[in-house]
């Protein structure tokens, strides 16, 4: 009845997991969301697949780092959850974070399972509220179609893209690609920016400004999956291209401004069943980078002595290589019992970096190399992370089932230690199963918290300990049939040393624990045989525990109440009308915020498509925010006072053409 955890997420019961039959059953709060569902709805990308799970909301910055907020765990960090491509981790190292992946077409997607809780820590990977595991069309079982096909799309703020997916099978070898380009020219009106409330010193809040605040998106990317027998290989390029958004330095950038964040990563694998045994060797390489060009600063600013008639600009470059090996056994012939042990090694560098600045002595505009006297980053920056993990699966009988194990890490700076982890499974009946699970897991700091230097708004440090959490889970899951079911779950969490910085103290340090609790309930299920209605509702509550002033509040920047759900009906076997409503409550700010709360909002998509069943070619119209919402993301304590301004009332064309 259980599947595996040791491995990597997307081999826990793959062809089950793959058509919804036994998701239920594995040791997670767990929801999973198939890319066709979820192209009939018109959602255009991984972002906006995301806004559905229950218990995520999204936030931003002022780089337009958007992050998918697990259960309301430091809203305003990076790195509480962990992104996989095919279960390959992506996220960043110089932010911890994977906003990069977010614009991901739909279309490139096969199903996206979401794991909430730190029980998603997997291959030695550790994930702190939450994990995803994106699936693409290379996933292959036997007796299952290819998926080749090209799309291409348009819609508001002039957003093009276009792409194509192609396998090719024989005995023994399988190689999949897929490559999309996308391009927008989105700007929303933003403002008054952080010079209005003295990001920039006192003197200068007279040269705040309000505008519209570059968004703007180019970026593409080739994946390359390939399976030879026991052997495979996975690639991927992402070359990511934005406006600069609300400006490093929190003063609106100009249009042109941009900030890069490539992503390149290649794994080869081997996979190997010997009777008893399962063996799992990995080796990868991964780069990003973190690369900006844009003004920083007003005309006219005035810093230090110097006065800058022309603003001031800068051009800063932070290349990171991550190096990573793994190597898993798994035994099954103990009766009853499969046991997995292994572990991961990663290495961790800074391989470039530069920093280039107008003149700070004379106020000239051209750029300076600063590179070695005033560095943004520490050129030196590296680490390295050891994993041990031991892990047991023991079927007690045909209805109870326990996963308990442990992981160990040190790492080069600040070592995680011990994390035990132990679930239970229990299935009273076909239709009704309990679960209860405890895990220990935790965050490592990121690049940015660590090793930024020479900024006003951010002070890394790298004496940060790592952030914990202690979480204790509880589900029911009634199955009504196959397809339908209603899960309710109930979660309590501990976090201690969470990382924090301010405008007033720019060093990041672990200052907050915080305990958290709350439920989700989510429903899935026919009203009619051609209809498909989904629902969830989540609550959260909890203590934030300020220790540098030894004050207690209420969660901040954490709306209280989700509640979110579609309706998909299927005229005919061509046509389906879709309605997705989604419903965010309001926000508090932290208790030294004189600002109102951030309003609750609520927003209704629809989507009509055509599948032209002859001709293998489907077309899809939607509308976004029917209603023209307000929809804000918070921002940091004196920054960009009115928040930041998300979309409002959009349109989607998609077409679609399989072979």
């Amino acid at each position: 009845m259980m599947a595996s955890i040791s491995g990597d997420m997307a081999y826990f019961n793959e062809v089950a997991t793959a058509t919804k039959q036994n998701e239920h059953y594995q040791p997670y709060i767990i929801s999973v969301f198939q890319g066709k569902e979820l192209e009939k709805l018109g959602i255009s990308n991984l972002k906006e697949a995301l806004r559905l799970v229950p218990g995520v909301d999204m936030a931003t910055d002022n780089f337009n780092n958007q992050t998918p907020i697990f259960r309301g765990s430091n809203s305003l960090a990076y790195g509480q959850s962990k992104l996989f491509i095919d279960d390959v981790p992506v996220n960043n190292l110089f932010f911890d974070a994977y906003s990069e992946y977010l614009g991901m077409p739909i279309e490139m997607i096969k199903r996206i399972e979401v794991i909430r809780g730190p029980g998603s820590k997997t291959d030695g990977v550790n994930a702190y509220a939450g994990s995803i595991n994106v699936i693409t069309y290379a996933e292959e079982f036997e007796g299952f179609e290819t998926n080749d096909n090209v799309v291409a799309k348009y819609a508001s703020h002039d957003y093009r893209m276009g792409g194509f997916m192609k396998t090719y099978k024989s005995k023994d070898l399988k190689v999949f690609v897929d490559f999309y380009y996308q391009q927008d020219d989105k700007k929303l009106p933003s403002g008054p920016d952080g010079l209005s409330r003295g990001a920039l010193g006192a003197n200068n809040i007279p040269l705040s400004q309000s505008g519209d605040a570059p968004l703007w998106l180019k970026d593409y990317s080739l994946g390359v999956n390939i399976k030879y027998k026991d052997f495979s290989i996975k690639s991927r390029l992402l070359e990511h291209t934005q406006g600069s958004a609300y400006g490093i330095n929190l003063a609106l950038p100009l249009e042109s401004d941009r900030l890069k964040l490539p992503s390149y990563y290649l794994e080869a694998g081997y996979d190997k069943e010997i009777n008893d045994f399962k063996v799992d060797i990995k080796a990868g390489v991964k780069y990003d980078a973190f690369d900006s060009y844009s003004k920083l600063a007003p005309d006219g600013l005035v810093l230090g002595p110097s006065t800058f008639l022309d603003g001031i600009y800068g051009e800063h470059y932070a290349l990171q290589r991550t190096l990573y090996q793994s190597s898993y056994l798994k035994y099954s012939g103990i009766s009853n019992h499969v046991i997995t042990t292994g572990y991961r090694l990663i290495n961790e560098e800074t391989i470039d970096m530069s920093s280039k600045l107008s003149n700070r002595a004379t106020g000239d505009v051209a750029l300076v190399d600063y590179t070695n006297t005033l560095p943004f980053f520490d050129a030196d920056a590296k680490r390295d992370i050891a994993i041990f993990s031991l892990q047991d699966e023991f079927s007690f009988n045909n209805d109870l089932s326990f996963i308990y194990g442990f992981n160990y890490e040190q790492t080069s700076y600040q070592n995680a230690g011990f994390e035990p982890r132990i679930s239970m499974v229990y299935q009273l009946d076909t239709k009704n199963i309990f679960k209860a699970i405890y895990s220990r897991s935790h965050r490592n700091a990121s690049w940015q918290e660590m090793f930024t230097m020479n900024n006003r708004a951010r002070v890394g440090s790298s004496d940060l300990e790592p952030e914990k959490v202690d979480a204790f889970e509880v589900a029911y899951i009634n199955k009504f049939s196959n397809d339908s079911y209603l899960q309710t779950n109930l979660f309590y969490l501990l976090n201690k040393n969470q990382i924090h910085n301010s405008t007033t103290d720019p060093v990041y340090k672990n200052i907050v624990d915080t305990d958290i609790y709350g439920l989700e309930l989510e429903y899935k299920g026919h009203i009619s045989s051609v209809d498909q209605l989904y629902m969830n509702y989540s609550y959260v509550t909890g203590t934030s525990n300020i220790r540098d002033i030894a004050k207690s509040e209420a969660l901040s920047n954490v709306a209280h109440h989700l509640a979110k759900g579609y309706y998909i009906y299927n005229l005919n076997p061509s046509f389906s009308l879709s309605g997705l409503a989604y419903y965010v409550g309001s926000k508090n700010r932290v208790s030294t915020d004189a600002r109102e709360k951030v309003d609750a909002y609520t927003s209704f998509d629809t989507a009509l498509q055509y599948k032209n069943l002859q001709n293998d070619y489907t077309l899809t119209f939607s509308i976004k925010n029917i209603f023209d919402a307000d929809i804000r993301y918070p921002s940091a304590q004196n920054t960009y006072s009115q928040d930041y301004a998300q979309e409002r009332r959009t349109f989607l064309i998609s077409l679609k053409k399989e072979f």
